[in-house]
């Protein structure tokens, strides 16, 4: 039976609907969660039997997981805590900053019976500053974080679907419970993670600081605005955007090589085509926006998935905005049985896993417990499971390595853009030694050193160039990886394996690799050959598609929403593997699809689909599973948005007190004292709102709203974030000098260790090939003069 790759990880649960989706994730890679936290469950499952179950999210983010009757408010649930506590290996909390404290139950008080346990606290704005007792929600969260700068129209902020600010958070709690208990089991010591879902979001939206931090160059070379902007599913490059086609629509763009796309277009008597295919490369690829306007004029003539195929047997990366029944039959999700039954229940369905692990494959899904398993029982099997092996593999520092968490682990880095590249920014964060390796062919714009978007996503890295094509390469690289613990990519399928560095052969070299594979639909497949980005993934995936208003198709989410989370997602993959490498004593594969990462972003709605026949439709803001309302963005009297969320009745009636007249009708409606009700009277609520906020200033607002519980925030741009006072009390923003660019801000990691922030941190390359001498020499065994002699002949080309 499959057990997954972090079996034997015992791991408590006191989350609600901002971390169940953390622990959803560690069940499903085989860990033990016990869950005493509660969520909201979502709309009821159609069949009577799984509906006595739990909810559809309560299958979504709960299967697996065991329940526990703990109630902390009462002696006997704090001492059953304490006793859970005393064998656990990780606890992953929501609760409010300074509760657990007060019950007795802070873990400075556990770890004095446990000292490897670790503690991930993730809260809306972390447990000190000026705001941590603020509330929040999905959409506040969004607003704060930046997320609604950028996505939506410049009329309307439009919240990418399924709650994906909590997904957000929860993967980077996540990523922390895991590196964590690492450390925990090499050092003897746990610690506590104060975890900012605010501070998580504000620093993974792709384009708001790296426009904001570097107008002085971006603003005269590319004419690209110091504030990003929303512009509905336009990508701040400016090469995709969705437009409608004939039927449907489709994500086009002129990436990688749109010039046979152009005489294709030419060969169907589109004239324009004609004229862009017959031009020189230097010609079309200076004239960005004519090729787009040629697209989406051409894409009014065809069917979206004629044109998609099409578009991808060319070799360009355009993707079909696919409904949530076309997503449930891709032929790539057929093939790799990305739709998995769960265990008892053949006929409900669900994404996943999030990732395909070669020797510890994670296990079947389970159905929800609704009943509660013995605490005395729990305790047992806890305290019988072997303490963890001792690491038996060689401890692999970095030169900032010392004392973080991820200390003894080196990566070797073939990634480029954005999600490989987030990966291996947040291990190196964390004290992995990144080995960032790159050739002159492919440091192009993002990827070079010199573009500020480099900067931003590729710190706490080295860099090494390498010119996998030279005869000498493999003698390199092998000893390299011989004293790696990871190699990491994400190009199309086939790429490493096709320079002598694929899998089965460098496993030969070193049985302990851990080996990760990120392309696009996975590298097994129908469709392992298609060349995709965010933004075509995005449509493929379901998520162009929700992420509208419901009279719209067009616009989706407004950054690489995507290409983030399988950012995570590899990360988290990364650390399971190095896990499970301690209980195996052998590396694996892991295969991380970013099309499937998308379509799992969204899982609510395709196991919604597949179980039940609901198909999940774009409504903009409107919360989706039903319990929230009201839950929109309205603009204020000085022309800022403030976005506001009520999740129960008692916040509807304290709503009702702060607006006053304009909602006296509908508090006295008993219709409206309930989520349905006030969900069949969601036109008039937002009209009284939106009224409301047209004569406030949308500070003020906030504040009031805050002021008595409500969850509440203004939409956030570069500028407010980075004079946010949560921020600044946090010390979020940093400053370095950096060798290409001077004096620049940075983020530092979002999360304090133990009340550490992880400095020092180590700025991003300042040229290709940076630290070729201190790698080569320290890991390949070269002379400096050696290295040098290679400089000369292309070897580091």
């Amino acid at each position: 039976m499959s057990t997954g790759p972090l079996h034997g990880i015992r791991v408590i649960d006191l989350t609600d609907d901002s971390g169940r989706f953390a622990t959803k994730l560690l069940a499903e890679s085989g860990a033990s969660v016990v869950r005493i936290g509660h969520g909201t469950p979502g709309p009821a499952m159609r069949d009577a039997a799984e509906a006595a179950k739990g909810g559809l999210l309560d299958w979504w983010y709960d299967g697996g997981k065991r329940r526990a009757d703990i109630d902390l408010d009462t002696e006997a649930g704090r001492e059953a805590y304490r006793l859970l506590a005393e064998v656990a290996d990780l606890i992953i909390d929501t609760e409010p900053p300074g509760r657990l404290e007060s019950l007795g139950l802070a873990h400075a008080e556990l770890v004095k019976t446990n000292p490897r346990l670790v503690q991930v606290s993730l809260t809306p704005f972390g447990l000190t500053g000026p705001r941590k007792d603020w509330q929040s929600s999905d959409l506040v969260a969004a607003a704060m974080g930046g997320v609604l700068s950028v996505s939506g129209t410049a009329e309307q902020a439009v919240n990418p679907w399924g709650r994906q600010s909590l997904h957000v958070a929860s993967m980077m709690a996540t990523v922390c419970a895991i590196a964590g208990v690492y450390s925990a089991r090499e050092t003897g010591t746990g610690q506590l993670v104060d975890l900012s879902m605010h501070e998580v979001v504000s620093t993974t939206v792709e384009q708001i600081f790296f426009q904001h931090w570097f107008d002085d160059i971006l603003e005269p070379m590319f004419g690209m605005p110091k504030h990003a902007l929303r512009m509905a599913s336009r990508h701040w490059l400016g090469a995709y955007t969705v437009t409608p086609a004939k039927t449907g629509a489709c994500m086009v763009t002129v990436s990688p090589r749109p010039v046979a796309m152009y005489q294709w277009m030419g060969e169907q008597g589109d004239e324009e085509g004609a004229l862009l295919g017959a031009m020189a490369p230097e010609e079309y690829l200076a004239q960005v926006e004519r090729g787009m306007t040629a697209f989406k004029n051409f894409a009014k003539t065809v069917d979206s998935g004629t044109l998609f195929h099409k578009a991808q047997e060319l070799h360009v990366a355009f993707g079909e905005v696919q409904t949530v029944a076309q997503v449930a039959q891709n032929p790539q999700y057929e093939f790799r049985k990305t739709f998995r039954p769960f265990d008892g229940h053949e006929h409900v369905k669900t994404p996943g896993p999030f990732a395909v692990f070669s020797e510890t494959p994670s296990p079947m899904p389970r159905a929800p417990e609704p009943q509660p398993t013995d605490i005395d029982d729990i305790v047992r099997e806890w305290g019988a499971i072997p303490a963890p092996r001792p690491s038996t593999h060689a401890l692999r520092s970095g030169p900032y390595s010392a004392g973080k968490p991820l200390d003894g682990i080196r990566v070797v880095d073939f990634t480029w853009v954005l999600a490989g590249p987030m990966c291996c920014r947040i291990l190196g964060d964390l004290g992995a030694d990144i080995l960032k390796f790159q050739t002159a062919e492919r440091a192009t714009l993002v990827n070079s050193p010199d573009f500020p978007y480099y900067y931003v996503w590729n710190r706490s890295k080295r860099s090494a160039s390498l010119n996998m094509k030279h005869e000498k390469a493999l003698e390199i690289i092998r000893p390299m990886i011989e004293q790696s613990d990871v190699i990491i990519e994400n190009f199309s399928a086939g790429v490493l394996a096709r320079w002598g560095i694929g899998y089965e052969q460098v496993k030969e070299w070193n049985p302990g690799i851990i080996y990760v594979t990120m392309s696009g639909p996975g590298h097994e497949g129908p469709w392992k050959n298609m060349i995709t980005y965010a933004p075509t993934i995005h449509a493929l995936c379901g998520l162009t598609h929700l992420s509208n208003p419901a009279d719209r198709l067009d616009v989706g989410p407004g950054f690489s929403l995507n290409d983030h989370a399988a950012g995570f997602l590899g990360a988290i993959g990364v650390l399971s593997a190095v896990e499970a490498r301690r209980s195996t004593g052998t590396g694996q594969r892991v295969d991380i699809a970013q099309m499937e990462t998308g379509t799992y972003l969204i899982g609510s709605a395709m196991l919604d689909y597949l179980s039940n026949g609901r198909e999940a439709q774009p409504n903009g803001n409107v919360d989706p599973f039903g319990h929230h309302c009201p839950n929109e963005v309205y603009r204020c009297g000085d022309l800022r948005e403030i976005a506001l969320t009520v999740r129960t009745d008692d916040e509807w009636r304290r709503l009702c007190d702060v607006v006053g007249p304009l909602l006296a009708l509908l508090a006295r409606d008993s219709q409206c004292d309930t989520a349905a009700g006030r969900f069949e009277r969601r036109a008039d609520i937002d009209a009284a709102l939106r009224e409301w906020s047209q004569n406030r200033i949308a500070r003020v607002a906030v504040q009031a709203l805050q002021s008595v519980g409500i969850p509440a925030g203004m939409v956030q741009g570069g500028e407010d974030l980075m004079n946010d006072p949560q921020h600044v009390s946090r010390n979020l923003f940093r400053s370095g000098e950096h060798q290409v660019f001077g004096e620049r801000p940075y983020d530092r990691f979002p999360g304090l260790w133990s009340g550490t922030d992880l400095e020092p941190y180590l700025l991003s390359p300042g040229y290709l090939g940076e630290h070729n001498f201190e790698i080569f020499t320290e890991l390949s065994g070269m002379t400096d003069e050696e290295v040098a002699l290679g400089m000369g002949d292309g070897l580091f080309g």
